[in-house]
């Protein structure tokens, strides 16, 4: 089938500082990609982490960060992978409006609201007694809108998921996300909130990863069929027009071994009961056929047994979140 639009990947990252695009990557059809940034260790650490990343994409031609869509469209027909710079824990953001200034200004284009615990802007999804958006988050996006910043709950409590949809003037994403009526995991989306999502005019990027993925009365690792049916799942609920993925795996094919073993011990919640059950090796970290941005190929075929059209298949490559960004950033 022919690729009509960017093909978009809403969450990848790195083992470590960025060092570049694995050849798999750069060989792939997937060219952008939300890029998770180095951000657990504060503002000064952040903001130089960002900085490795410009000095590292000054002297590589293949990857470049991005602060508009028309940078994305640009490096599509070139050839270039774009990264855009993206936050998993807004811990260095605070409780201050004039960091997220900063950081919109050094390129960064989505927020999480949350990682798994709570913070000043909402709370997580395993927090025990979480509440939803505080009345800093609502400030937050409010200012997100208007500097054109894209705002994700995928980590987010139901209630904070809930505020955030209906706070945002613009739509939100979950950019790595699956569906709690296949996966009971504290991760995973309700339907009445992929609904709410789908009436923002948002997009769900579906992930591979297999705490999110599989069955877990089957003990086995998930396949790519039982990462398919999570896209049916949402596709039959809202339509194909709320649709996309995120690999949530490594830009350069590291195994991730530390931050495995992070989620298996710190949040025991959202991945114990899988990596103890299939495993913490790197084969087993998602569905099999699906380890990442590199195997997006056999997504599209799994897609075309299912009868998806060509259609279809390219809203969910990009076409959705690109819609998205369009309306989101300026």
């Amino acid at each position: 089938m022919k690729v009509l639009n960017p093909v978009i990947d809403g969450c990848m990252f790195m083992d470590g500082e960025f060092d570049g695009c694995s050849e798999g990557i750069l060989k792939s059809k997937a060219d952008t990609f939300f890029l998770t940034l180095n951000s657990f260790d504060g503002f000064a650490e952040t903001v130089k982490s960002i900085a490795r990343i410009y000095q590292y994409t000054d002297e590589d031609p293949n990857v470049k960060v991005i602060r508009t869509y028309e940078d994305i469209e640009n490096n599509s027909k070139n050839g270039v992978k774009s990264l855009v710079l993206t936050f998993q824990e807004p811990y260095p953001i605070g409780n201050s409006l004039e960091n997220l200034r900063v950081f919109y200004e050094l390129g960064a284009r989505v927020v999480q609201l949350t990682y798994n615990k709570g913070n000043y802007i909402g709370s997580g999804c395993t927090e025990a007694n979480g509440g939803g958006l505080t009345n800093f988050g609502k400030q937050l996006i409010k200012e997100m809108n208007k500097l054109g910043m894209l705002v994700d709950v995928s980590h987010s409590n139901e209630q904070t998921g809930r505020d955030a949809i209906l706070a945002s003037e613009k739509p939100i994403v979950f950019s790595h996300a699956n569906v709690k009526a296949i996966t009971n995991n504290p991760r995973n989306k309700s339907d009445d909130l992929i609904k709410l999502l789908a009436e923002n005019g948002g997009v769900m990027g579906l992930t591979p990863w297999g705490p999110l993925t599989w069955k877990e009365e089957t003990k086995s690792q998930p396949s790519l069929d039982d990462y398919l049916d999570h896209v049916d799942h949402v596709v039959n609920l809202v339509g194909i027009n709320h649709v996309g993925f995120g690999s949530d795996a490594t830009l350069n094919d590291s195994p991730d071994t530390k931050g495995a073993m992070d989620q298996l011990t710190l949040y025991p919640e959202v991945a114990g009961s899988y990596y103890k059950t299939i495993g913490i090796g790197r084969e087993f970290s998602s569905a099999s056929g699906f380890k990442g941005a590199k195997d997006i190929a056999n997504v599209i075929e799994g897609l075309q047994k299912r009868g998806y059209s060509e259609e279809d298949i390219n809203k969910f490559l990009g076409g959705n979140f690109e819609r998205v960004l369009k309306q989101v950033w300026k």
